[in-house]
């Protein structure tokens, strides 16, 4: 077990698990459109700071050769307007935004080699004037062919230019068109809808709301705002890739004489066709003013007028864009600029929709609430009106606590300016998130010294005193709870315990109202000293935070780590290790759920005095030099500091094996802190142990501006929310039920003979809701076969216990074989004879449903077959039975080898299976690592694939993990390994041997004769099942039942890994 250094490319202080990270901040879209012989002023938006793309004009591109249609004032002409030129300028005003080239073609494409032609004209003037992108807009019947999929995938093949696909509203419901956009989806950075044109627009004289966010009466589901995302993302194209487009201004109609306009609605017909009208035209309007609650719009009558006006305050505009920041779409759009007022003559600021969105989106952070209990720790002494709390995300805490009480021999409690100065920020904050904003925490007494704390709790008035007057400052605030915090110094004695649980009692006597959320904060010393009652805090607290990030101290003389996972040989006390306090506390049966660990973001400086290079394979419980009078200032102190020390190679980084934490060496210095890998580790561990959260000290010390890779704030908290899972029981589904399943545990049974003999009287379909059985093949004429005769006598044998099985599912995988020239022939030609023959073999063999393998024969060239041939055969099954009386059921079947769904499938016609299952396992047959590798962050992992399909618009409640029993032990030659199923494992190394945990791939590893055997766990799928939960997945499938231990030769039973998804002591 040796220390590894970490070179400096792939630091993991720097985190390598930031390929996920993606910046959520919502995007805002501002359009320039000048009327011709109109000179753009090079300052128009240069108060509208928040535009993240900037869009010029609406270009015709209808030439065949793909060459804009410029105007007299696009580019420089007899008028001496270069208008392009001029809005290229407001790059120094707006030095972070994208520059695109609004384009917009009318004409269909002839075909798919005259898309790619007009695409490759449009690229070449697009780069030539240096704009940073094109925003294309295609107004027409282009989306019901698939040339507009070509001109804009030939466009997307310029790396150098980004591209936004434009649609109007008026278009999403076109014939084709939900199909066009899922192939685009993965073309374009966004979908930008524009929602000023509606269905209702193709009757130009059709009365329509601008912009309408609800339904009403009179506006159909489908013209709002509402109603066209829910059909977008119904059909897979997710809300982050969709940019909502407002409009400044409105509709305006002349209607019939004959028509009473206070009783004018949404679809009826006007007079004459309607007009855009201008908002600095809108606002200067006389009439009767009427505001539609449910289209959000001001409507303007004045005698045979009628206007309705997207009106650019709060409750107007403002209530649209909060509603599509609320639903965490990629951001809004304002069309355009010189519509908005930007003169002001309404007689307030120029551009008020553009500043309204500026506004908002400044104040608005993306509403994800927590998934587990993860405490954030912030000391207001540390933190300055500098500390960009903004970027701390919502989901990264589910508590934030603050030291705020402070003990004091006078006045028994104070809090300083500074924590209510903080205490505000952090209000300030959670106002942007609203609803699933963190709990505050009130912490006291944390800078208290243990003579404070026993002058004041041995008095019982004044305890008494204390109690109320923290629980009347509590309800006054907006804090959730306190936590009490006699952490500086551990206590010294019994009269302590005593005491302190008085003061517990004290506080929840004076809560009356029962709204004070209690956490007690614990010290290893006091643990250790058995100075707590451990049965009181089980009934009274909340939460009990451990301090495991103060498990070494600057004041000892010899080296450690603040938080080491287990200890080294050479730690002097084995006892101040993560593992052994929780340890400790579970003894004592203080339940696990109430348990927080602690770690922390500073570091812990040291000066060695033994030859660091001679101490490299024991780094801790080295001498080490200690002095009150030695200077602090030079000491690393912060996440960033440890970066900027590593970049300016003036330190190394190690990695201790046991304890699972890094140091730094710099001079004589020692540096002990936690990096994403530490966190990492500890998050996986500490989830696997089931306690109840964790939480991360001195987060202003996490990196808040991203100094260490320019892209992620508080790095540790990020990969702590990632890695943590909080595991709920799994309640074991009831078989004799015919029941839609809230979690899938599907069960995969190979039709093949196994040593020893695997009898299907012993397949535990009691414990699945169902089992696939692997595998028939789809062949020439559409007929289904099977391997052998042998595979068809295991199925008659599975048939016959067909009754027993009650409720429980049983499923015919299907296999399409592996060439795409295979799969048209049936497809093409037999496409009838196969569903008719799939429903054949389900009635003959009393299956209950199909799960189609057929990703090895798909390809651009019969993807399309394919998707016909699923819509098809899900329709047959739709009406159909099973012969248990259940519903019959489709489902598919794919591989991390399809790295873009979108291309191939329909995603919108996955959504409508039963589900979908996502093999993510080797040639081997063995599990993919679970996370990023450290060593490869490129390697495919099971987090990334399953974040793809999810980023591809597949619903999470039909994305079911597909996990293996298998592991291998390495051969001989580098790469190569020997496939074990868990019995193999169990006759190899033998029931006793130790396992190692690997908490990125999640698998266990020992030694056996010179030679690594590496093995899935039941503690890995048991987090792999919490991680499913957490991610609101639809279930898991174990991709191998004949690879667990049936015959129970491993001494834990039969089907020790299958059983376990049921039965854990550390669920809840």
């Amino acid at each position: 077990m040796g220390i590894k250094t970490l070179f400096i490319l792939v630091l993991l202080t720097v985190g390598v698990y930031s390929d996920l990270n993606e910046d959520f901040s919502p995007v805002h879209y501002c359009f320039v459109n000048p009327p011709v012989k109109t000179r753009l002023s090079p300052n128009l938006l240069e108060n509208i700071t928040s535009c993240t793309h900037l869009v010029y004009g609406r270009i015709p591109i209808d030439r065949d050769n793909g060459y804009p249609e410029y105007s007299v004032s696009d580019v420089e002409s007899g008028y001496d307007i270069d208008n392009i030129r001029t809005f290229l300028r407001m790059k120094s005003q707006h030095p972070h935004a994208k520059f695109l080239m609004g384009v917009e073609r009318t004409t269909p494409f002839e075909d798919t080699l005259h898309a790619g032609k007009v695409a490759n004209g449009l690229k070449k003037h697009a780069k030539s004037k240096r704009f940073d992108g094109i925003f294309v807009t295609l107004n027409g019947i282009h989306l019901e062919y698939r040339s507009s999929t070509t001109f804009l995938e030939t466009i997307s093949k310029e790396k150098s230019l980004i591209l936004t696909f434009g649609i109007t509203g008026r278009r999403v419901f076109a014939h084709e068109a939900v199909r066009r956009l899922q192939e685009i989806n993965s073309l374009v950075e966004h979908i930008y809808l524009d929602m000023g044109e509606l269905p209702s627009n193709e009757e130009p004289s059709k009365i329509t709301q601008i912009n309408p966010l609800f339904s009403n009466t009179s506006i159909p589901f489908e013209e709002t705002i509402q109603g066209t995302v829910e059909e977008l993302s119904k059909e897979g194209i997710l809300p982050s890739r969709i940019v909502v487009g407002l409009t400044a201004g409105g509709w305006k109609y002349e209607i019939k004489d004959s028509q009473d306009p206070l009783r004018i609605s949404h679809g009826m017909f006007a007079k004459e066709a309607g007009k855009r009208v201008a908002y600095q035209d809108a606002c200067k309007a006389r009439g009767a003013v009427i505001y539609d609650w449910k289209s959000m719009n001001e409507i303007t009558v004045y005698r045979q007028s009628w206007m309705s006006v997207n009106l650019p305050t709060m409750s107007a505009m403002g209530e649209k864009i909060k509603w599509i920041l609320g639903q965490n779409f990629a951001g809004v759009g304002i069309s355009d600029a010189l519509t908005d007022d930007p003169r002001g003559d309404c007689g307030t600021d120029p551009f008020p929709a553009h500043r309204l969105a500026m506004d908002l989106i400044r104040d608005t952070i993306p509403a994800n609430p927590a998934k587990c209990t993860r405490l954030c720790y912030l000391d207001p002494e540390e933190v300055d009106e500098t500390f960009p709390i903004d970027n701390l995300k919502s989901d990264y805490c589910s508590h934030i606590v603050v030291h705020y009480f402070d003990l004091d021999l006078k006045n028994t409690v104070v809090f300083s300016e500074k924590a209510v100065k903080l205490v505000k920020k952090i209000d300030q904050w959670k106002n942007k998130i609203i609803d699933v904003a963190p709990d505050l925490i009130l912490s006291l007494g944390s800078k208290q010294i243990t003579g404070v704390w026993q002058f004041i709790l041995a008095n019982d008035f004044r305890r008494k005193e204390l109690a109320e007057e923290l629980v009347k400052t509590l309800n006054t605030s907006t804090a959730a709870g306190l936590e009490i915090s006699w952490t500086l110094e551990p206590m010294a004695n019994e009269f302590d315990k005593k005491n302190l649980k008085a003061l517990i009692d004290d506080i929840v006597l004076a809560d009356v109202e029962k709204k004070v959320d209690l956490l007690v904060a614990t010290t290893p010393l006091s643990s250790y000293s058995n100075f707590y009652d451990y049965q009181h805090l089980n009934e009274t607290a909340d939460l009990i935070v451990l301090h495991s990030h103060r498990l070494h101290s600057e004041s000892l003389p010899m080296t450690g780590h603040p938080s080491p996972l287990r200890a080294t040989s050479s730690m002097r006390d084995s006892k101040m290790t993560w593992e052994a306090l929780l340890n400790h506390w579970t003894d004592q049966k203080v339940l696990r759920s109430k348990l927080v660990l602690s770690l922390t973001a500073s570091t812990l400086s040291m000066q060695s005095l033994a030859d660091v290079r001679n101490s490299l394979s024991d780094p801790f419980g080295q001498p080490a030099f200690v002095s009150l009078l030695r200077s602090k200032n030079s000491d690393i102190h912060s996440q960033q500091e440890i970066c900027e020390s590593l970049e300016a190679a003036t330190g190394i980084t190690h990695w201790v094996d046991v304890a699972e934490v890094p140091y730094l060496r710099r001079y004589d210095q020692m540096v002990a802190y936690e990096n994403t890998r530490s966190a990492h580790i500890k998050a996986v561990w500490a989830s696997m142990e089931g306690v109840g959260g964790l939480a991360l000290h001195n987060i202003q010390q996490d990196d808040p501006n991203a100094v260490c890779n320019n892209r992620t704030s508080f790095p540790l908290l990020d990969s702590l929310s990632r890695a943590q899972v909080c595991q709920k029981c799994l309640k074991q589904h009831d078989f004799k039920k015919c029941e839609q399943h809230d979690f899938i545990v599907s069960c995969n049974f190979e039709l093949k003979k196994n040593t020893p003999l695997f009898k299907t009287d012993i397949v535990p379909y009691e414990r699945c809701t169902e089992v696939v059985v692997e595998q028939a093949k789809l062949v020439l004429g559409g007929n289904i076969t099977f391997k052998d005769s042998q595979q068809e006598q295991v199925l008659k044998n599975l048939t016959a216990m067909r009754p027993k099985m009650l409720k429980c599912g049983m499923v015919l995988s299907l296999s399409c074989g592996d060439s795409e020239k295979h799969l048209n022939y049936i497809l093409g030609d037999n496409m009838t004879a196969a569903i008719d023959n799939v429903m054949n073999v389900m009635d003959k063999y009393k299956f209950s449903g199909v799960q189609l393998d057929c990703e090895k024969a798909i390809r651009r060239g019969n993807h399309i077959f394919f998707n016909t041939f699923v819509r098809k055969l899900a329709k047959k099954i739709e009406n159909a039975k099973a012969s248990n009386g259940c519903n019959r059921t489709l489902s598919a079947r794919f591989s991390h080898f399809t790295r873009a769904p979108s291309t191939y499938y329909s995603i919108s016609l996955l959504n409508r299976l039963s589900h979908i299952s996502i093999r993510m396992t080797d040639k081997d047959q063995v599990d993919l690592p679970f996370f990023f590798n450290s060593s490869d962050p490129l390697f495919p992992s099971t987090e990334k694939f399953v974040n793809l399909w999810k980023n591809v618009g597949l619903k999470s409640e039909k994305l079911v993990v597909e996990v293996s029993p298998f592991g291998w032990q390495d051969g001989q030659k580098e790469g190569e390994k020997r496939r074990m199923s868990q019995l193999d494992n169990c006759e190899t190394v033998g029931n006793k041997a130790i396992f190692q945990h690997d908490y990125e791939t999640l698998t266990g590893y020992t030694t056996h004769q010179n030679t690594t055997v590496h093995m899935p766990m039941i503690e890995d799928f048991r987090y792999k099942i919490g991680y499913i939960q957490r991610e609101q997945l639809g279930g898991i499938a174990l991709n191998s039942v004949n690879g667990d231990d049936y015959t129970g030769i491993c001494g834990r039973g039969s089907f020790p890994i299958l059983k376990s998804i049921y039965s854990s002591n550390n669920c809840r």
